[in-house]
């Protein structure tokens, strides 16, 4: 059976890596340190409308629901995951899933997100945000499913030495966020990911 799924897209949370003496003339929150949601089964964007969706808006949809990554997907009503991440002098992520469908096994899972990032000290001598990345590869964050399950746990400098700066107040924008299957499309990015952060309405 079919259950509502609600994607969580767009500006999800501003993750502030260091706070440095110097505020500069950039407004930010005391504290955000921490970021974690729950995964549930990528699938592919909507462009052929055939029906309606159900509820107050009765929006136009696509029949059937297809998944993004097909040979990466959930047991049905058994499969989950979760994915968590925390910054201080680095940013750490973790992730996990379990009950993956057996066509899965094997394979490569490795998290991915669209961020924008913000800096206090620029080559302008000021603060700046950098061009957002549409498909940006959070570190070597990656899991290998084995009897349909996995997890990792990595940080961003421990597997791109030197991407973040140590003592620069950097703040994070996190934007859609998923695990993509190596090999499957990777070049597309978040739109093929087989996982991504989402809610499951019961």
């Amino acid at each position: 059976m079919l259950r509502r799924i609600l994607f969580i897209g767009g500006a999800c949370l501003g993750m502030a890596l260091m706070v440095s003496p110097a505020f500069g003339a950039r407004n930010v929150p005391k504290k955000a340190n921490k970021y974690q949601a729950t995964l549930v089964q990528g699938t592919i964007a909507c462009t052929a409308t055939n029906t309606t969706a159900p509820g107050l808006l009765a929006t136009p949809a696509c029949d059937p629901v297809v998944p993004a990554d097909p040979g990466c997907v959930f047991e049905d009503n058994g499969g989950g995951g979760l994915l968590k991440a925390k910054s201080k002098d680095d940013i750490s992520v973790q992730a996990k899933v379990k009950k993956v469908d057996a066509a899965c096994e094997g394979e490569t899972l490795c998290a991915v997100a669209g961020i924008s990032a913000s800096y206090d000290t620029c080559a302008s001598s000021g603060n700046c945000t950098a061009v957002t990345s549409t498909d940006l590869a959070l570190g070597a964050s990656c899991v290998t499913i084995e009897k349909g399950k996995g997890k990792f746990k990595g940080t961003i400098n421990g597997a791109l030495p030197g991407a973040l700066v140590t003592g620069e107040r950097s703040e994070f924008i996190l934007g859609e966020i998923g695990l993509l299957r190596t090999g499957a499309g990777s070049t597309a990015g978040r739109a093929n990911a087989a996982f991504r952060a989402g809610l499951l309405l019961p």
